[in-house]
């Protein structure tokens, strides 16, 4: 699948020049540890030296780093840009609060406001409270499934967060081993064998809590028949259904995925897609159950921040009078479809999967070649003005035309026959810029 040339690409040059990013770089790992305030962020995550470590700003689907390289951006803030960097009725909203304040001694009337539009939108929401992190929202629906239950076990699949309540399950360092009693996991999607969601529940029968799970799986296009399966299970277990829908909230459907397969959670948690990139999570369920809530300690001091409640708002109005997501998906389609017919027409192992608005990828081969032609991919889209993720996800949002897609096709094009030659001939490692300069940027 061979498409026509683009008029001009983006960023066109055999090597970036990033040379602003590597020194900012190279102060950041002396002060600040990791040098990042996220994991997902740091280089070492994407093509150390081959993409831009920094960017500086950032308009609908396109970003600028520090160096002054502008790119068609398909990471979207690693999620929470659903709209478009800059949307105009999002920062409106947010310039009309800023102008009265940003936080008081009292609540905020906005605090309600965001509540009733995020009811409207969610199927199970009957009550909502707000924190500023998803990892904090989640924490926050474990505790008040344990309150309402008076049962200790939480069931888990996937990754909900960096705090204790969920680190515990993998014997994270730093985490106190006494809390390993206090969860374990399951296979999502997986309906037969020791680890799967019904041989748990039987094993701690009468313990659990909840089961919280991510509802949409980045392997499978439809996860309907595992949750169909898992609220039965919830139910004969007389435990609660919580859906991790940081990532799928108000981006596979208005509702997320509760509401495009038709299957209710107890509780949900909203992050990413809530307000169009401002810090804020919402904790939504049903009124039985959240009105625990107001006896337990869960309590934040930013929780009821005026910009990103004013965001909130603005950001749900967009979905409810604007085809935000059917246009996502269209565009997302496009992408995947694109990509897979590139790569098939050439030989080249590599499938893009999962739901189109939030894509994943990988190579057929072994796990180093895997990784690899990953780094070459992202080294080499980035030379061309496409920035990608490692492996996914990779996001697409309303502000992406078709004439963006199409041009991060075009230089597909270019760029897959690039790794083809580069497996055949194993030369892989020989193209890539991240080992001729891993020794120059310092990694801690």
């Amino acid at each position: 699948m061979k498409l026509k040339r683009q008029a001009c690409i983006i960023v066109g040059m055999e090597n970036l020049n990033l040379t602003k990013s590597k020194q900012l770089y190279e102060e950041a790992i002396t002060i600040i540890p990791g040098a990042s305030q996220t994991m997902s962020k740091r280089p070492t995550s994407f093509a150390l030296g081959a993409m831009p470590i920094y960017l500086e700003r950032g308009e609908g689907c396109h970003v600028w780093d520090v160096d002054g390289n502008k790119y068609l951006d398909l990471i979207g803030a690693l999620g929470p840009i659903t709209l478009g960097y800059c949307y105009p009725a999002v920062d409106e909203a947010v310039r009309r609060q800023l102008a009265k304040g940003t936080i008081f001694s009292m609540m905020h009337p906005l605090e309600i406001e965001a509540a009733k539009a995020v009811i409207e939108a969610v199927p199970c929401a009957e009550m909502v409270r707000f924190l500023k992190t998803g990892a904090e929202a989640t924490s926050a629906a474990a505790r008040i499934a344990r309150g309402y239950t008076g049962k200790d076990l939480v069931v888990t699949s996937g990754y909900h967060g960096w705090l204790d309540t969920w680190a515990a399950v993998n014997d994270a360092v730093g985490v106190p081993k006494s809390l390993k009693k206090s969860i374990t996991g399951f296979a999502f999607g997986a309906f037969e064998g020791d680890n799967c969601l019904e041989a748990v529940l039987n094993q701690h029968k009468g313990q659990i809590a909840c089961i919280c799970l991510e509802p949409v799986s980045y392997q499978n296009s439809d996860t309907g028949g595992f949750l169909r399966w898992a609220r039965e299970l919830a139910d004969k277990h007389h435990t609660l259904l919580v859906y991790d829908e940081i990532v799928s909230g108000f981006r596979v459907a208005l509702g997320g995925a509760q509401e495009l397969y038709g299957v209710m959670p107890d509780i949900a948690v909203f992050a990413k897609g809530i307000s169009n990139g401002l810090p804020i999570a919402a904790v939504a369920g049903k009124r039985e159950v959240m009105r625990v809530a107001a006896e337990l300690v869960i309590s934040s001091t930013y929780g009821g921040e005026a910009l990103s409640l004013a965001a909130v708002v603005a950001c749900l109005n967009e979905y409810r009078t604007q085809d935000v997501i059917g246009h996502i998906r269209t565009q997302g389609e496009r992408f995947m479809m694109g990509m897979n017919g590139i790569a098939k027409e050439i030989g080249l192992a590599l499938e893009f999967r999962g739901h189109p608005a939030m894509s994943s990828y990988s190579f057929g081969c072994e796990a180093e070649v895997n990784q690899d032609l990953m780094t070459l991919l992202l080294q080499e889209m980035a030379k061309r003005g496409i920035l990608l993720r490692r492996g996914g996800l990779n996001f697409i949002n309303y502000s992406h035309r078709a004439e963006d897609i199409d041009l991060a096709l075009d230089v597909a094009g270019d760029v897959l026959p690039i790794l083809k030659s580069a497996h055949d001939s194993g030369g892989i490692k020989d193209l890539l810029i991240t080992s001729q300069v891993a020794e120059g940027i310092r990694r801690f």
